[in-house]
Parts: structure tokens; sequence; C-alpha cells
């Protein structure tokens, strides 16, 4: 069968039986294994972002461990941190005089209820520095996020008095 024909026609038949052997083998094994590849490819970038995704997490769980300990304790009742701030005052013995302890204010995010105390003290500037100071380091049951020191003139004996503001606090979630 193959005698009669002659090399030029078996050399194109072999390219045509080769090129359809080459057409199978690729359908058959080759784009298998090159979608395994690629599949295999995608799969080392997920595991690769998850595994970032975890790191991510424990740091942020790290982070707001660190900012719960810097804002201040987590008490339960608002009202223990001002009678604390009054309690402190009384310890701090210095000539500092307190002038007025403002009802708590109150304001919530989606996250956070937020407490403010404002405290306001007269006397030398040395003193008030002192409680200041004393605050900012014995006190933890809410941080000091403001001071502002201002002279007002008295007008009866028209004498100027040095006094200070102290802005207090406290953080607490809302489950």
């Amino acid at each position: 069968m193959f005698e009669n024909l002659s090399y030029k026609k078996k050399f194109f038949a072999l390219l045509a039986l080769m090129l359809v052997l080459g057409i199978t083998a690729y359908k058959r094994s080759f784009s298998m294994t090159l979608d395994a590849a690629q599949l295999l490819e995608e799969s080392k970038q997920k595991l690769e972002k998850v595994s970032n995704s975890q790191q991510r997490i424990t740091n942020l769980i790290a982070e707001v461990s660190y900012l719960d300990k810097l804002i201040g304790k987590e008490v339960a009742n608002p009202d223990i941190v001002q009678q604390e701030i009054l309690n402190t005052f009384t310890e701090i013995n210095t000539n500092t005089q307190l002038v007025k302890l403002e009802a708590i204010h109150k304001a919530s995010d989606e996250y956070f209820n937020i407490y403010t105390n404002r405290l306001i003290l007269t006397g030398n500037y040395g003193d008030l520095l002192k409680t200041t100071y004393n605050y900012e380091k014995a006190f933890d049951f809410s941080r000091v996020v403001s001071l502002q020191f201002y002279i007002e003139k008295e007008p009866r004996t028209r004498r100027k008095k040095l006094f200070e503001q102290i802005i207090f606090q406290n953080y607490e979630k809302i489950r």
C-alpha cells in the first residue's frame, strides 16, 4: 500500500499524523498539566494572602490591647471614675483648691461610649503642676486628655487668680 506513494506524499502523511498525535497529546495531558500548574500558583497566592491576613489580625489584636491599656481602665460605672477623681485629689495634698467638678458628659459612637469629666482647680502654678503630674502618673481610672491654664480677675478684690481645667476621658466598649 505504501509502496505506490511517493516520498513526498509519505512525508506529508507523516506530518499530518504527527500533527494529529500532537493535538491529541496536548488535549489529553499537556493542557491538564498546565491547568494544574496554574491552579497551584493561584492556590499559593491565596494561601499567602490568608497567612498575611492572619498576621494582620494578630497585629491588630495586639494594637487594640495596647490602646486599651493606654486609654485607662474599663470601669463598669462612670460615677466610680468621678469618685476616684475626688479621692485622688484628696490624697495629693497640695495647696490647690477644688473649684468645680462638672457632671459626666457622655458621647457615643458605634464602638465606644466616651465619658468625659471636667475638673477645675485654683492655686499657684507649682501646686497646680504637681497636682496634674500626680493625676498623670497615679490615676489609672481615666486619662488626662486636656489641660488648660487661665487667669480670671475677681470682681470684688480685683485680684487675679490662676485656674486650671483638667479634662479626663475614659472609654467603654459597646458589646
